[in-house]
């Protein structure tokens, strides 16, 4: 995943295009709008309340990632199931599930679920 926002006057579709590139060193080869999700959601760890309004887009990546250090930390290729046993055992982002969960149905459609999205 990556994030950040539009330029004045460039859609969101080109951001997700160009933060893509800025934060994982990637051009997907196949980049695809996912709808909208709006969510409110408190952060224990720092009292502040993340209310935020997101585009969101799915892809496909050919080529191996060159993440800036500056912005991602780590990377992971994983499964659906791989995934649900990491989110049950480490702490992952308030917001995570319900951005993910929201852009369930265009993996599906993307991936034709075969990895159990």
């Amino acid at each position: 995943t990556c994030c950040g926002h539009p330029y004045p006057g460039e859609s969101p579709f080109a951001a997700a295009a160009r933060r893509t590139h800025e934060e994982l060193g990637l051009s997907p080869s196949l980049l695809a709008e996912a709808g909208t999700v709006r969510y409110n959601h408190p952060d224990p760890a720092s009292g502040l309340v993340e209310q935020e309004f997101n585009h969101l887009f799915v892809g496909l990546a050919q080529a191996a990632v060159h993440p800036d250090p500056e912005e991602i930390a780590d990377t992971a290729f994983v499964t659906a199931e791989e995934l649900a046993k990491q989110h049950a055992e480490v702490p992952f982002s308030a917001w995570f599930m319900t951005v993910l969960d929201a852009a369930r149905p265009a993996i599906r459609e993307l991936t034709g679920d075969a990895a159990g999205w």
